[in-house]
């Protein structure tokens, strides 16, 4: 039997990718735009909490580690921090937008690396800052895990396969956020950040997340149709309960910030 699944190009994830590499080349370009853009939009508890600069939970999830340091000499190591959410974001979002349509991709990405932003400013210390995509990756990782959970007897032995290499990825990834934790590591991970957006994209794709119905080609007795029986149309609904429970978050965390 032939399956055909209804498919989009995925321009989206190419956007986002184009947005990040391009920030991060303006940055690039003096030690003076670096400092301005990262002390303008890096997401921190006091800086959202106390100060009211929400919008950092936003511009946070486009900027990446630089490429100079305090004293203004460039550092390239940093590059690998874009280079790893890129790779991940392509990897993961070419296929998943393809499957998700732009619309449906476009909102895990952004309001599931929104809740990723949410819980780093409420649940770091107020001292931190942090930037990067990873919450938003984390985000689209978990919602195809929904997608092949969903569809697990239509995937097969493939879908169980990408399953497993999920949970692979999410074990590492969490051994190593723990890793940075221990007294003298070097290295900084946003776990909360990486939790958060978890949690929102697998929480965004278990209620959006197209789920099939296979019919026949009448057509073509060899060919069958999987029809989404749960178009984005229908569920709307989703996104003001999902950002007012961030609000909600938020104004508590603003409360708790400002005693």
């Amino acid at each position: 039997l032939t399956l055909r699944i209804a498919a989009v190009r995925p321009t989206v994830t190419y956007v986002l990718i184009a947005l990040c590499v391009g920030i991060f080349l303006l940055r690039a370009t003096s030690p003076t735009v670096d400092t301005n853009l990262l002390e303008w939009g890096a997401n921190g508890a006091e800086s959202v909490l106390v100060n009211g600069q929400t919008y950092r939970l936003f511009t946070s999830m486009f900027l990446h580690q630089g490429i100079y340091d305090s004293r203004g000499d460039q550092d390239w190591s940093g590059i690998a921090h874009l280079a790893f959410n890129m790779y991940t974001l392509y990897a993961v979002g070419a296929t998943l937008e393809r499957l998700f349509g732009h619309a449906r991709f476009l909102v895990v990405y952004l309001l599931g690396g929104l809740f990723g932003s949410v819980l780093s400013a409420l649940l770091n210390g107020p001292d931190s800052i942090s930037v990067g995509a990873s919450g938003a990756v984390f985000a689209i990782i978990s919602a195809e895990f929904v997608y092949l959970y969903y569809h697990r007897k239509l995937m097969g032995e493939l879908g169980r396969q990408r399953r497993n290499s999920l949970i692979i990825f999410f074990i590492m990834n969490a051994a190593l956020g723990l890793l940075t934790t221990l007294p003298g590591s070097r290295m900084l991970i946003d776990n909360w950040a990486h939790l958060g957006g978890a949690v929102g994209g697998a929480a965004l794709a278990w209620f959006i997340s197209p789920r099939y119905n296979l019919r026949m080609n009448p057509a073509n007795p060899g060919e069958v149709f999987a029809e989404d029986v749960n178009p984005f149309k229908n569920r709307y609904w989703v996104i003001p309960a999902y950002v007012t429970i961030m609000l909600v978050l938020v104004f508590i965390g603003v409360q708790i910030a400002r005693t």
